[in-house]
C-alpha cells in the first residue's frame, strides 16, 4: 500500500523558549523566513505526501490563520510587486491536504498521544510519523529525502515500523533509545531490530544509533499505543510501543539515513542551529554566514 498520510505532532508548550512562548505558539517559531512548522510540512510534501494531519495544542488559531491565505495582505503584495513574498505558503497548501487536530488539556500526556488522536485520519492505513520540532536539513540533493528512504525500507520489507536512527556520541545516548540488532545469520532485513532500550547507561547501551525523528507506522503500531499504556513520568512515548512491538516478535527497521542533517528546534541552542544549517546551506546566505562565523572567531577571540 503506498503511504500517502503523515501525522506531525505539534502540540508541547515550548517551556524551553519561555518566556516569548507565553505569548506565542512554539510551532510558529521563525526559522530564517518561515516558522518551524512550514519546513516540516515541506519535508513531507517533497516526499511525495499529499494528505497531512497536524496535531496542535487546544486553541491553536495562530497555526490554522497561517495556512489560510490572507487575502488582504495577498493583494497588497501584488500592488506593490511581492506577491512572490507568498509562494511558499500557497505551494504547501496547494499540494496538500491539511487537516489539524486539536489535544485537548484533558488528554493524556506523551508523545504517543497524538498519533491515537489521529487515529480516523490514518483509517487504518500506515502513516509517516514526524515530529513537528525537527527540521531535516538536506546536505546532499542527489539522495531521497529521509522519509523517501525510510519508505523504501517499508516497502521491501513491509514491517510494523521503520524507526529512523543516528549515529550519536556515547555519553549522548543516555538522552535517547538504543537499538540492538539482529546479526546476518539471524535475518536477511538490513538493521532489523532486536532491542529497543530507552535512555539506557552509556556503558550499557547496545548501539550508539539512537531513535531519531522520522517513523513509518503500520497500523499495529496505532492500535498498541491505543492501549494507553503508560510508561516514564505517566505519560504514553512512541518507543514504549515499538520496543513491546519487538519484544513480541513483529519486525521493526531501525535505519540510519544519507545525505541530511537535523537540527532540533526545541531549545534555543537548537533553534539557532537550525538558523545556521538553514542559511549556510543557502546560495543566498552563505558567503554572509561565513563573514559572520569569520567576526564571531576575531570579536570574541575562538
Amino acid at each position: 500500500m503506498k503511504v500517502t498520510k503523515a501525522i506531525i505532532t505539534a502540540s508541547g508548550w515550548g517551556t524551553r523558549f519561555l518566556p516569548a512562548s507565553s505569548a506565542y505558539q512554539k510551532e510558529m517559531v521563525p526559522v530564517m523566513h518561515k516558522p518551524q512548522i512550514h519546513w516540516v510540512i515541506e519535508e513531507a510534501i517533497e516526499s511525495g505526501i499529499s494528505n497531512i494531519a497536524l496535531v496542535v495544542r487546544e486553541g491553536s488559531e495562530i497555526v490554522k490563520r497561517y495556512l489560510k491565505i490572507d487575502n488582504k495582505l495577498f493583494k497588497y503584495l501584488k500592488r506593490i510587486g511581492k506577491a512572490h513574498l507568498m509562494d511558499s505558503v500557497i505551494r504547501i497548501t496547494e499540494n496538500a491536504e491539511i487537516t489539524i487536530i486539536e489535544q485537548k488539556e484533558s488528554d493524556p500526556y506523551g508523545n504517543g498521544i497524538p498519533f491515537i488522536l489521529a487515529k480516523d485520519f490514518t483509517e487504518g492505513e500506515p502513516v509517516i510519523g514526524m515530529w513537528g520540532d525537527d527540521i531535516i536539513i538536506r546536505t546532499d540533493s542527489t539522495k531521497p529525502t529521509v522519509i523517501e528512504q525510510m519508505l523504501h525500507y517499508y516497502y521491501e520489507f513491509e514491517p510494523t515500523a521503520v524507526m529512523s536512527t543516528r549515529e550519536v556520541p556515547r555519553g549522548e545516548i543516555k538522552k535517547h533509545g538504543s537499538y540492538d540488532y539482529y546479526n546476518e545469520k539471524e535475518t536477511t532485513i538490513p538493521y532489523h531490530a532486536k532491542l529497543l532500550l530507552e535512555k539506557p547507561d552509556p556503558d550499557k547501551a547496545p548501539s550508539l544509533m539512537a531513535n531519531s525523528c522520522r517513523f513509518v507506522l503500520g497500523p499495529e503500531v496505532v492500535e498498541e499505543l491505543s492501549k494507553i499504556i503508560t510508561g516514564k513520568d505517566g505519560e504514553v512515548w512512541l518507543t514504549d510501543a515499538v520496543a513491546r512491538l519487538i519484544d513480541a516478535g513483529k519486525t521493526v527497521i531501525a535505519p540510519p539515513w544519507e545525505g541530511s542533517t537535523v537540527a532540533t528546534i526545541g531549545d534555543p541552542i537548537g533553534w539557532l542551529k537550525a538558523n545556521v544549517y538553514l542559511a549556510i546551506n543557502d546560495d543566498i546566505y552563505r558567503q554572509d554566514v561565513i563573514s559572520l562565523i569569520k567576526d564571531i572567531q576575531r570579536y570574541f577571540r575562538l
